[in-house]
């Protein structure tokens, strides 16, 4: 018999087995979700006949499958991978989840082995009690659009009853966030909409810009550096984006120059979705091509384990998009919007 490797994102009861339930002594049980599981009913409380019903109603009418076997995971893989660049997030999670999920990520599609959409998120069993929306992001990526904004609206794929910080690279996505906040109660702000750039060819450190001087060293992060990282990240400086940038740190690779005391001068980090991220050079140290042979270490680092070297830019950034040019990057049509999504209540 061939195994099943897909799990129910959630269950959905049909009117037929409503009826059914009409027959049983339910008043005994109670509905209990057991994470990654079918929904199980237990003896715990007496309901009323009216209340479990009005309780079944509220429940998602449609569900998502979770892909945990990784031979499924090499398939979708490949296919994201056709897909490119639109896919790139969504591909990166995949990549970091059979590179041992040390993020704790799921990877949910609407079917499969065909499918419509695909939604990269934090599983629900590691969702932190405390708001964070830098770690609680989804990727989101989409054949049809209609598929998707169905999804989005009738499923728990996303969990509207938390803050979170939705990525993709299609248009739609960020249409589809403005017009379901409202009947959400949520409020959806674009925080930032940069520019994709994909490094296709190999890097080669040598043709980099060359360290001046003997006192610097190439090396990788640390989580004592993240304090650092935080006061220099534009969108960063609380409690949250700390935990975030240590998490990463203590993840995925990173790449720095370090001076004499071993203090970080330049460096770029890897995020949940396999994105370069908050590449930054202290100010005294600029116009010195470090950020570029930062760059080109982490980027020969995800080449040898056949990761893509992409990442994203603001377009007023022209000095990052030089430093791009010099690693011969591809500035791609796609635009990356960073939506937050944050419940009225909270406001």
């Amino acid at each position: 018999m061939t195994q099943v490797n897909l799990r129910l994102a959630n269950f959905y009861i049909p009117a037929s087995l409503k009826c059914v339930l009409l027959f049983l002594p339910w008043q005994i049980f109670a509905e209990r979700e057991v994470q990654g599981k079918v929904r199980s009913f237990h003896p715990k409380h007496h309901w009323s006949l009216s209340s479990f019903l009005e309780h079944l109603e509220a429940q998602p009418t449609l569900r998502m499958l979770v892909l945990v076997n990784k031979d499924e995971l090499r398939v979708l893989k490949k296919e994201l991978r056709s897909c490119f660049p639109e896919s790139l997030k969504v591909h990166g999670a995949v990549l970091n989840v059979c590179q041992g999920n040390t993020f704790h990520q799921e990877i949910l599609v609407d079917s499969w082995p065909s499918f419509q959409v695909v939604i990269a998120r934090l599983q629900r069993e590691k969702v932190p009690s405390e708001r964070n929306y830098f770690t609680q992001s989804c990727a989101v990526f989409y054949k049809d659009l209609d598929a998707y904004e169905k999804l989005v609206k009738d499923s728990d794929a996303i969990d509207w009853k938390q803050e979170f910080l939705l990525q993709g690279l299609q248009d739609g996505v960020y249409q589809t966030s403005q017009n379901l906040a409202a009947a959400k109660h949520f409020s959806a702000k674009l925080v930032t909409r940069t520019q994709v750039f994909v490094v296709q060819k190999p890097l080669n450190l040598s043709s980099s810009t060359p360290m001046s001087g003997s006192e610097l060293k190439l090396s990788s992060l640390n989580t004592t550096h993240a304090a650092l990282l935080n006061e220099t990240w534009s969108v960063g400086g609380n409690e949250q984006s700390l935990c975030y940038l240590t998490r990463l740190i203590d993840c995925f690779p990173s790449s720095c120059l370090l001076d004499a005391g071993g203090c970080p001068i330049s460096w770029v980090l890897l995020d949940q979705f396999g994105c370069l991220t908050h590449a930054y050079t202290m100010p005294a140290h600029r116009g010195k091509g470090y950020i570029q042979l930062v760059i080109a270490a982490l980027g020969r680092k995800l080449q040898s384990l056949n990761y893509p070297v992409y990442g994203d830019v603001l377009e007023n950034n022209t000095s990052m998009q030089r430093a791009l040019q010099c690693l011969e990057a591809n500035f791609t049509s796609c635009f990356l919007s960073y939506d937050l999504h944050t419940p009225i209540s909270l406001l």
